[in-house]
């Protein structure tokens, strides 16, 4: 049974390194059976042949906390049309919602089994009879001390000499694997167990023992290239909203010349949105107060009224400015652009090609590129001028890599990974993460192998980039791998 756990842990380390539905499949196959085998030989679980399915729908369950990482992989390979895609974007938080409702209704529903108290180390002295709460428990004390596992493995890798730092990081990813069997083990007892989980703790047979002998050293060869830095020679830094630091109001042009004087970024990412009159103006919000406090729709202002209204933020004032106008300055100044064109439910999707006739040729003329969250305007662009570069922004990827005529992708930070930047770049795209501020993001990033950052604090993480040891980006690959167990 040891040498059969062994190699269900061998084969689910392999199949987590491969793209594909069928390995998928094979996957969740193996993760079933590794947790089967795992009931057997470290908790002593004898779920009957009646109560298998049960044990497999608790299984399934247990995803939810302690295998994140195995759920983003299977919906990573889920093709996933564009369209529906770009529905839930446009719906991202009522979706995030609805998925954490969905999860603790799945729970709910699976909390009529038994009423023993069982956990580990704290949760386990809990007593109250309610089942729902205990797991909900035992997921707060599992997700608790990971937090904790990484705290410590970050400060002991990054006091560690080169030599000796990566044999730390694979230890401290051994660590986790092995604190997750623990408390799936804990989460089995609760729905099968007749005794307290920690009495099969203290003895620990030798099987089991060289059993987790050879699943640290699969757990060693396969984590070992993850480790290693995937560096892009040409990593771009582009000012978010055209801001450096505390540099002034974001979106407007005294902060881009600014920008451009003390950073000098590869690009000045900046929003516009149309106006009533169908001009385009520099500004993020769909929402614009004026000087007495009343909220106005920018859509329903026309470009004459906006260009009055000064605003205030971070201790700073300046006018919004038309896009033209901020236009002819990046070009005078030679500061390349990404414009992100932003919509809402009341805009007209014929604003693509508007602001394509208006400003295609000079943009491609000086190297500037467009993106937005709505495919819809990607592909209206590219309909209009088909050299005008395109990128699709992702607010999460979770889903298959959405297909079509984009020519990057900007990602946000919390789900981007190494699997995905892969995926971009096999077939020849860059990826932008966004929004990057510190310098432990930064170096995670550029660790892993994105093409650059959009941040708001570009001189600070140009001098991160440039004085990086071998060392810290070995911690960026660490967090990474940690994260994601890949």
């Amino acid at each position: 049974m040891a040498l059969l756990w062994s190699l269900l842990w061998m084969f689910m380390m392999l199949a987590l390194k491969v793209d594909g539905m069928f390995f998928v499949v094979l996957l969740l196959i193996l993760f079933l059976a590794l947790d089967l085998t795992t009931a057997y030989l470290f908790g002593d679980i004898r779920p009957e042949r009646r109560q298998l399915i049960r044990f497999v729908r608790v299984s399934l369950l247990s995803l939810s906390w302690r295998g994140m990482p195995f759920v983003f992989r299977v919906l990573s390979q889920i093709p996933v049309p564009t369209a529906m895609q770009n529905t839930i974007f446009d719906h991202r938080r009522q979706f995030v919602l609805m998925v954490v409702c969905g999860g603790f209704g799945m729970i709910w529903l699976f909390c009529s089994v038994s009423d023993e108290t069982v956990g580990v180390f704290f949760s386990k002295k809990i007593k109250s009879r309610c089942l729902f709460l205990r797991i909900l428990l035992l997921e707060a004390e599992y997700i608790l001390w990971s937090a904790f596992l990484f705290e410590i493995g970050y400060w002991l890798c990054s006091h560690l000499a080169d030599n000796v730092q990566l044999f730390g990081e694979m230890l401290i990813l051994m660590l986790k694997w092995l604190l997750t069997i623990v408390y799936q083990m804990a989460c089995f007892r609760l729905y099968f167990g007749n005794c307290s989980f920690d009495s099969h703790v203290s003895r620990v047979s030798r099987s089991v023992k060289i059993c987790f002998l050879i699943a640290a050293v699969v757990q060693l060869i396969f984590v070992k290239n993850s480790l290693v830095p995937n560096l892009q020679s040409d990593f771009k830094i582009v000012a978010h909203r055209g801001s450096d630091g505390n540099n002034g109001v974001p979106n407007t042009v005294p902060t881009l010349k600014d920008s451009k004087e003390n950073l000098s970024p590869d690009y000045s990412e900046l929003d516009v949105r149309q106006t009533v009159d169908g001009r385009f103006v520099v500004i993020h919000d769909a929402m614009l107060a004026n000087s007495s406090g009343k909220e106005h729709e920018v859509n329903n202002l026309s470009l004459g009224d906006l260009v009055e209204q000064k605003i205030k933020e971070r201790g700073h004032a300046a006018y919004l400015s038309g896009y033209s106008q901020y236009l002819d300055v990046a070009h005078q100044i030679k500061q390349p652009l990404i414009t992100e064109i932003k919509t809402d439910a009341h805009d007209n999707y014929d604003l693509a090609a508007e602001f394509c006739h208006l400003y295609a040729d000079s943009m491609v003329d000086h190297g500037d590129m467009i993106h937005s969250m709505d495919y819809r305007i990607i592909a209206s662009v590219k309909d209009s001028e088909r050299r005008l570069k395109c990128g699709y922004v992702l607010p999460f990827e979770i889903f298959s890599m959405p297909e079509g005529e984009m020519d990057f992708y900007s990602i946000e930070f919390l789900t981007m990974n190494r699997s995905f930047i892969n995926a971009v770049h096999d077939r020849k795209k860059k990826v932008y993460v966004w929004t990057v501020n510190n310098r432990l993001d930064c170096l995670r990033v550029y660790a892993i192998g994105a093409d650059g950052i959009i941040t708001d604090n570009g001189s600070k993480l140009r001098r991160v980039l440039k004085t990086a040891t071998k060392a810290e980006l070995s911690l960026g690959c660490f967090i990474n791998s940690y994260v994601t167990l890949k």
